[in-house]
């Protein structure tokens, strides 16, 4: 099977694992035995992909806990550090798949 085959049933099995479930890119790479980074990619082009079907991706943005600013909803990496207060006590983004209503 090649790589790209493996991504795509990969991603494919990403449904599964997040439906109603939100997790970090962390918690899924440990899940799947991947690296963070290929995960966030698996799942960036999954959300493209997902347009044509009955569900779609959502993020819950990370977030700073010192001062709770709030960082974009399209970031699945979590930040080094704040830029209101450069804290680095920050929360990692969620992710889940939701079916489309």
């Amino acid at each position: 099977m090649t790589q790209a085959n493996s991504h795509r049933m990969f991603r494919k099995d990403l449904i599964d694992l997040l439906h109603d479930k939100p997790m970090s890119v962390t918690q899924i790479a440990r899940l799947v035995k991947e690296s963070p980074d290929d995960v966030a990619d698996d799942l960036e082009h999954l959300f493209l992909s997902l347009k044509h079907t009955e569900y779609s991706g959502a993020i819950t943005p990370a977030r700073c806990r010192k001062c709770g600013f709030e960082f974009a909803e399209d970031k699945l990496r979590k930040p080094s550090k704040c830029p209101a207060c450069r804290g680095t006590w920050l929360t990692e983004p969620r992710v889940s798949i939701e079916r489309k209503t």
